[in-house]
Parts: C-alpha cells; sequence; structure tokens
C-alpha cells in the first residue's frame, strides 16, 4: 500500500516538474521582422510566461514582414495554428503585427475568444495603435500582455489606488487652485488706472517725441496629425482551422 502511494506520489511530482519546464521552454515571442532587441524580446518572453503560469492563458506576440498575400484575419488564424498546438493549449490569444500591410491583428481561441474578441474593437486600438504608430513595438507588445492579464485578473484594490493616485493628485490641484482664486477675489486690491495723470505734477513733463514699443508678440501653431494614426479598429471576426474556432479583430497603424 505504502509502495503504491509512493509511486502515486511519484507520478503527480513527475507532472508537476513536467509541466513547469514546459511552461518555462515554451515561446511566446515569434519576432520574423527583427523589430526587438535582445532585451525587449527577453523581458516579453517573461511577462508573457509569467501570466501562462499564474493563468494557464497563453500570449503569443508575433511579427512578420510577409503576410504571404493573405488577410489579416487568414494569415492570424494559420500562423497561431501551426505555431501553437491547439489540443495542449486551447486557451489562448496572438497578438500579430505585419509590417508589410501595416496591420495588427489578435487571434483568439479558447477562453481568448469569449474574454477579448467580443469586446468592443477600439478597445484593442486603444491599447496598442498608438505605440505602434509611433514605431515603439515593444511597448505595444508590453502593453497588450498588461492588457490580457487585467481582463483576466482584475486589478486589486492596492493596484487600484495606485493607479488613481495622479488622478486624485489633479483634483486636489483643481480644489487648491479654486479655493486660492477664492481667496484673492477676497482680497481688496487698488483699482487699475491708465490714466497716469494723477501720479505727475501738473506742467512738468514736457514730450518732444514720441513711440510705439511692442514688447511682446503672438505665434499660434497648429499640429498636424500624421496620417499614419487614422487607422481605426476593425470589427468581430471568426473561423476555424483544424476544428478549432478562433476569433479575431484588428486594425491599421
Amino acid at each position: 500500500m505504502m509502495k503504491k502511494s509512493f509511486l502515486c506520489l511519484t507520478a503527480v511530482m513527475l507532472a508537476l516538474l513536467s509541466f513547469s519546464v514546459s511552461a518555462s521552454a515554451l515561446t511566446h515571442v515569434s519576432d520574423l521582422a527583427g523589430v526587438l532587441s535582445a532585451s525587449e524580446k527577453s523581458d516579453l518572453e517573461r511577462q508573457a510566461g509569467e501570466l501562462f503560469e499564474k493563468t494557464g492563458f497563453d500570449v503569443i506576440l508575433h511579427t512578420t514582414n510577409d503576410s504571404q498575400g493573405k488577410s489579416p484575419k487568414d494569415y492570424s488564424f494559420d500562423y497561431y495554428h501551426a505555431f501553437r498546438d491547439a489540443g495542449a493549449y486551447p486557451n489562448g490569444a496572438m497578438f500579430a503585427i505585419m509590417f508589410d500591410t501595416r496591420d495588427f491583428y489578435e487571434a483568439t481561441r479558447g477562453t481568448g475568444i469569449n474574454l477579448l474578441t467580443h469586446r468592443e474593437s477600439n478597445d484593442l486600438a486603444g491599447v496598442v495603435q498608438g505605440s505602434l504608430s509611433d514605431g515603439n513595438y515593444y511597448r505595444a507588445m508590453s502593453d497588450y500582455v498588461r492588457y490580457v492579464r487585467r481582463t483576466i485578473i482584475p486589478p486589486t484594490p492596492m493596484e487600484r489606488t495606485v493607479e488613481l493616485a495622479p488622478f486624485v493628485a489633479i483634483g486636489a490641484l483643481v480644489i487648491g487652485l479654486i479655493y486660492a482664486l477664492y481667496l484673492r477675489s477676497q482680497l481688496k486690491i487698488a483699482k487699475y488706472k491708465s490714466n497716469a495723470g494723477l501720479y505727475v505734477l501738473a506742467n512738468s513733463l514736457n514730450l518732444t517725441e514720441s513711440s510705439d514699443l511692442f514688447l511682446y508678440h503672438t505665434v499660434t501653431r497648429t499640429r498636424i496629425e500624421s496620417s499614419s494614426r487614422s487607422g481605426g479598429g476593425g470589427g468581430f471576426s471568426s473561423g476555424s482551422r483544424g476544428g478549432t474556432s478562433y476569433g479575431g479583430r484588428g486594425g491599421k497603424f
């Protein structure tokens, strides 16, 4: 009986060890376009790996210069299905950046469809589009992993407090400014007079010439928005690869 229990315990420990090794060895970043530095790629692997170990939700970050003439949807669904075994890792999402077409796309499967794809498309664009248009691809991917994490794991009260701290500070500043203006309004300040005659003795000033001297000038600048920021989020789409259902959304950058 003890031998049987020992064998069962050993089997469980080996299974857990195997899962831990496979999770740590799992590749989450596929940078075929080569836009990430070694340190950026390592940090993104760490972020996605920690999310997977904590939640079992598999996030893949992918870049390419060749979408093979396919639509963003078809390319993303095909690459995701080929890159990660759907049977072993059914729940997850792949965020792809296609530089040849200037598209970003999110392909999801399993729980990812309900958690992510069914949300507003502009919700995704609001997370990544600005950084992509600015050429900060590492930040766009890092923000995406953080976005998925927040969707799966709601922030703790402490995290919410930290996030709200800047808004609280701004609110306090506004209240302080309003109070300062109120106190200023209570002060009795001498009225402004445009005529300096009250301060000059009669017939003591004799002007022989006068001229205008402009001390200030005003310059108005109008910002021209880049056309690369005009892309928006695409609508919800779905499909199937090898019997596995996929959902997707994306946009231009």
